[in-house]
């Protein structure tokens, strides 16, 4: 057994070896990064629209924690108003290098201010600054407009607390699939439901 860079115990799981736990966290500790990497996983949320319809984007995730996984963005967006009126959604996460994919799905909630402000705070200076100046008024400006008005914010707040629009949202996993490729066989996914509180498992197709 090994130590996982954030401090857990690491089995180091394989889809492809067949060793599967019983408990999915177990996988999800192995291949999740731990909070304080830099270098943050990009992943693909889904949610549904007003009309019932599937819509995605990329968002950048800032946590990871027993089966819950944490992502921000502005009160005013898109994802924001579809997750407020329906809370279900899927986040898909990709490791090019290491040829593994996960999708976890379940339903989310507002995660709490403490929280929202910890994940603000670890978020690079660039970020910080998007947060408070990505709006549809600075986009209708054109460029010179948009780099200006950038510049003179950034060099008027050395520190930034988050604004008011800055929202969290915890996704809280009923559902589980890994996906995990092989350089000289076919690929697999380990998918694990939550069933009267107890995660049951299967192998299927990749």
């Amino acid at each position: 057994m090994t130590t996982h860079r954030n401090g857990i115990p690491s089995t180091e799981w394989s889809v492809q070896d067949g060793r599967l736990p019983a408990d999915p966290l177990a996988l999800l500790h192995d291949w999740m990064p731990a909070d304080t990497d830099p270098d943050r996983p990009v992943a693909t949320l889904a949610t549904v629209d007003e009309t019932g319809a599937p819509d995605a984007r990329a968002v950048l995730l800032s946590s990871y924690r027993d089966g819950v996984a944490t992502f921000h963005t502005d009160t005013r967006s898109r994802k924001a108003a579809q997750l407020h009126a329906r809370p279900a959604a899927a986040v898909l996460l990709a490791w090019s290098a290491t040829a593994r994919q996960l999708v976890m799905r379940g339903s989310t909630t507002v995660s709490s201010r403490a929280e929202q402000s910890a994940a603000y705070a670890r978020r690079p200076r660039y970020l910080q600054l998007l947060a408070w100046e990505n709006s549809d008024a600075t986009a209708e400006l054109d460029r010179h407009a948009r780099e200006q008005r950038w510049a003179e914010f950034d060099r008027d707040h050395p520190q930034l607390e988050p604004p008011d629009t800055w929202i969290g949202f915890a996704l809280s996993a009923s559902e589980l699939t890994f996906w995990e490729a092989s350089p000289i066989g076919p690929s697999r996914r380990a998918r694990y439901r939550l069933e009267d509180g107890r995660w049951a498992h299967a192998c299927i197709a990749g």
